[in-house]
């Protein structure tokens, strides 16, 4: 490479719109206004950072013009971000005033104009809206969001787009033929991909990988620097995945950490590297480039199911990773659970099953308040001659009289102690109160259940209370169960042996209970002629 102090992204930013790369739509806009001599007075263009807004101002300035010597004569630039005040705006008013000395018309290219004082918007304003004839503005901003919408309707926008991997890979490797610089295909690739369609930060990037290099960019070199993974670890990270090898993933995550590779980074290339895979496995074509072979190669291991879900859990691995305190861990947990899609997708099914059945619950108990001891029992068990419509039997079931014995679905039937029982029992009163539910929570507070063998056994006051939590015992066993992960539990709502004796309904039937237990009372009514 050329003894040079001129950057790349100065020595080769677009002279002429045929040099512009990735923003075909406005070029060819631009170019038919000019030739058919409509040239908008106000211009805004926006978008990413490092894709050619201010080039092309540049280049539209020149062009409508037709000056190619003498045209810094005709085009002032301004920077919003150093000058934003309003007496920057109003010496722009004062000059343009004036003719231009060369060409027909003066341009004024204000960068990043979103950076303008409220006051100097205002300023604006009436240049803006009626500027005279000799008077071109562009303005040209990364955050359009933050332009004030009496500015916005006075312009016409141009959206500026990131430019593609391809269409920059291919500027690259332009380059590295005619300074002779040596590379490799993958090492362009990468450099395209971490610019994040920005021209200007690949260059920058560029520059610094060739001196870094010595201008021999190689694969292993260019992922040294970046700190980043090559596209073959993530293949090869992916068929350990894919074997379930456990400690083959942590001896490489080990490797990958000690070189300083950054978590956020590794996690983010190896969920892109899933997304390839599943691109690639949903759109058939006729694949001629090498990686293209290998990502349809490695997706025939996974199905289109077990990709979402890996995408999935790394996807909620990084969105919680600040919240964590080690996060090398927390990153391990990540590669561990890809390897155990089989039982994450039996556990979701698990969940859904038993949600369904909770809707099915909560609907029965809207149409019908109070459920008998019978009924209830439908809710979680039946038998083959009556297969009850609530039951989670019932998912299983397959509407074929002629079958004698049908399939039952095997729930889990783990075990548990008293202790986890009560404070599933806890759990699921305290959803009842943060629910508004307070009735029911105070219901369920008044005793504390009994547990004998797998019943659970709610006392209750009255046999009003008796039959409103009856209404409520299939969503409690529901809850418990899935808490505990033990379908074959039971819950029982009993009244209390200390209420169930007679409650009386005046003082009358107090008095007559009284009397009948201690003749003494009879004998002072009697005596005092007292009277009820």
């Amino acid at each position: 490479m050329k003894n040079s102090s001129i950057s790349s992204a100065s020595e080769y930013r677009p002279k002429d719109f045929n040099e512009m790369i990735g923003q075909d739509a406005i070029v060819k806009t631009l170019s038919n206004a000019i030739n058919s001599q409509k040239i908008p007075q106000a211009l805004l263009f926006c978008g990413p950072r490092g894709v050619g807004k201010t080039s092309c101002a540049r280049i539209l300035a020149k062009k409508i013009n037709n000056l190619d010597e003498n045209f810094e004569y005709n085009i002032f630039e301004l920077d919003a971000a150093s000058n934003n005040s309003v007496e920057d705006i109003r010496n722009i008013t004062e000059q343009i005033r004036i003719p231009p000395q060369y060409g027909k018309f003066k341009v004024y290219i204000i960068d990043e104009v979103h950076m303008l004082s409220n006051a100097a918007f205002n300023a604006f304003l009436k240049s803006l809206e009626e500027p005279p004839p000799h008077v071109v503005f562009i303005l040209a901003t990364t955050e359009k969001n933050k332009i004030i919408p009496t500015i916005l309707s006075r312009c016409q926008i141009y959206d500026f787009k990131k430019v593609n991997n391809n269409s920059i890979k291919v500027l690259l490797s332009k380059i590295c033929r005619e300074k002779k610089i040596k590379f490799d295909d993958s090492s362009l690739e990468i450099i395209a991909e971490k610019s994040d369609g920005s021209i200007r930060d690949s260059l920058s990037m560029f520059d610094r990988l060739v001196s870094f290099t010595n201008s021999n960019l190689s694969i292993d070199e260019v992922t040294s620097n970046l700190n980043i993974l090559d596209y073959e670890s993530y293949f090869e990270f992916t068929s350990l995945i894919f074997k379930k090898d456990i400690p083959g993933i942590l001896s490489m995550y080990d490797k990958i950490y000690n070189r300083g590779i950054d978590d956020v980074n590794f996690l983010n290339g190896i969920s892109k590297h899933f997304r390839e895979i599943l691109i690639n496995k949903l759109v058939k074509s006729d694949l001629k480039d090498e990686f293209k072979i290998k990502y349809q190669k490695q997706g025939d291991n996974f199905s289109d199911e077990d990709l979402i879900l890996m995408i999935d859990i790394v996807n909620d691995c990084l969105i919680d990773y600040q919240k964590v305190n080690d996060k090398r861990i927390h990153t391990e947990i990540c590669l561990l659970k890809l390897t155990s899609l089989d039982n994450i997708k039996k556990k979701n099914s698990l969940i859904k099953t038993s949600e369904f059945s909770n809707e099915i619950i909560i609907e029965k108990e809207v149409d019908q308040v109070f459920l008998t001891d019978k009924e209830e029992s439908k809710l979680f068990i039946s038998s083959n001659d009556e297969v009850s419509l609530l039951s989670l039997a019932s998912l299983n079931f397959k509407k074929v009289e002629s079958t004698e014995e049908e399939d039952q679905i095997e729930l889990p039937n783990d075990d548990y102690t008293e202790s986890d029982v009560r404070i599933a029992w806890k759990k699921f009163c305290d959803n009842e109160k943060l629910s508004g539910n307070n009735n029911m929570f105070s219901l369920l507070n008044m005793n504390d259940p009994i547990i004998e063998n797998n019943s659970i056994i709610i006392s209750t006051i009255n046999k009003m209370n008796q039959k409103e939590v009856n209404g409520y015992k299939s969503k409690i066993q529901a809850f418990i169960s899935k808490e505990l992960n033990n379908y074959s539990i039971d819950v029982d709502v009993s009244l209390s042996e200390v209420e169930q004796k007679k409650i009386y309904i005046d003082s009358k039937d107090k008095l007559n209970a009284l009397v009948k237990e201690n003749d003494n009372i009879s004998f002072l009514i009697n005596e005092f002629k007292l009277r009820v």
